[in-house]
């Protein structure tokens, strides 16, 4: 067993160890050609790890949050035609002072940058706990909405 320590210490390596920096949280391998899909290392998964590919579970949970938000924001936009809500959000019903397409395109654009942030720190515990909420808690938003836009 010491000979293997010993013959471990006389081997010299002539390139600088790449893992003494940690992965970025983008780089050329975000957008394409990674091959990290998660932490190796047991000292990593206590730590963030950032990846350069996703799971298919990811991508149908990213998919389901955005046309939630986009089929909340299309029965906002109807039961407020109606007459039979006003927006809840206050910030939401500034924009709509502005119009439906400011509305939708700030609506959209936040969703969409909060999903992205989300990716990068998918390993991070409190967004693998907020990702299902934050789908739970849409689709009790859209249900409430298809009620209040049958009756």
């Amino acid at each position: 067993m010491s000979a293997d320590i010993s013959s471990a210490k006389d081997c010299k390596r002539d390139s600088v160890d790449r893992r003494r920096v940690p992965t970025p949280i983008i780089s050329r391998f975000t957008f394409y050609g990674g091959q990290r899909k998660a932490a190796r290392r047991d000292g990593d998964k206590s730590g963030h790890v950032y990846v350069d590919l996703y799971s298919t579970r990811l991508l149908i949970a990213v998919m389901s949050l955005l046309i939630l938000s986009c089929l909340d924001a299309f029965l906002t936009l109807e039961l407020i035609a109606k007459g039979s809500v006003v927006e809840a959000n206050p910030v939401m019903a500034y924009v709509m002072n502005y119009g439906t397409t400011p509305f939708t395109v700030i609506k959209f654009t936040i969703t969409a940058f909060s999903l992205i942030v989300l990716c990068l720190f998918k390993n991070v515990k409190i967004t693998r706990v907020c990702l299902p909420c934050a789908i739970k808690m849409y689709m009790v938003v859209v249900a409430y909405e298809l009620y209040l836009f049958m009756a």
